[in-house]
């Protein structure tokens, strides 16, 4: 069960610890501060260090936990929605899908397909960027806007 990280699952995970690290921040802030109101519950923090553990253990239950923690913070604390990266909505999909507007679903859906296009091509072994492609994806889409 020790199998290496696939790149997406890698990139997935980056980008919860950088959401773990905004979050431990704006908390330390808040104490710093003086400010009695507790903005972010030490049971999120605990929780997705829970979730960085499961998804790198790659534990059947880590995709339903997260789909879990996403919702219960853009339901019941919607102040910390701007720390969550838009990608970890796609990622964990299920219920998280529907806090997504159309235009951004349909971009993830053109990542994931220029990643498998990319994967079933490969022969050079190169990495897919996803950060690159989702930013050729969205600048190709305001053209269109414009």
């Amino acid at each position: 069960m020790n199998q290496p990280l696939t790149e997406r699952l890698s990139y997935h995970i980056e980008l919860l610890k950088g959401v773990e690290k905004r979050l431990k921040r704006a908390a330390a802030n808040t104490e710093t501060n003086g400010n009695d109101s507790q903005i972010i519950p030490e049971e999120i923090l605990q929780q997705i260090q829970t979730l960085i553990e499961q998804l790198t253990q790659r534990t059947d239950s880590a995709y339903q936990d997260g789909q879990d923690w996403l919702i219960n913070i853009l339901t019941h604390h919607p102040q910390l929605t701007p720390a969550i990266n838009r990608d970890l909505l796609w990622f964990f999909g299920g219920e998280c899908l529907h806090f997504m507007a159309d235009d951004e679903i349909e971009l993830f859906q053109q990542l994931d397909e220029q990643e498998a296009e990319h994967e079933s091509n490969s022969a050079t072994k190169e990495p897919f960027d996803r950060v690159a492609v989702k930013t050729l994806l969205q600048q190709n889409a305001k053209q269109f806007d414009a």
